[in-house]
C-alpha cells in the first residue's frame, strides 16, 4: 500500500459520505429546484469518489475516461442549473 493509494482511497470515503447527504436531502425536500440542486451536487460528489477509487486501484482507462467526464458534467449541470435559478 503507497500513499497515493492512501490518499485515493480517503478521498473515495470523504467525497461518498459527503455525497450521500445531498442525495438523502433531493429526496426528502419538496422544492423542485433545491431538489434538482442537491441531486445534481450529490451525483457529482458520488462520482468523483468514483473517479478517486477506480484511480487507487489503477484502473487508469476507467477512471480517466469514463468517470472524470460524468463528474465534470454534473459539476458543470449543477454551476449551470445554480446560475440560472439563483437570485443575485
Amino acid at each position: 500500500m503507497d500513499l497515493e493509494w492512501l490518499l485515493n482511497f480517503l478521498a473515495w470515503a470523504a467525497l461518498f459520505g459527503v455525497g450521500i447527504v445531498p442525495l438523502v436531502i433531493s429526496i426528502r425536500v419538496k422544492i423542485f429546484s433545491l431538489r434538482v440542486l442537491s441531486l445534481l451536487l450529490g451525483l457529482f460528489a458520488i462520482f468523483h469518489g468514483l473517479y478517486h477509487l477506480t484511480e487507487a486501484y489503477g484502473l487508469d482507462f476507467y477512471s480517466d475516461v469514463v468517470l472524470e467526464p460524468i463528474s465534470v458534467v454534473f459539476l458543470l449541470a449543477f454551476g449551470v442549473y445554480y446560475s440560472r435559478k439563483a437570485v443575485f
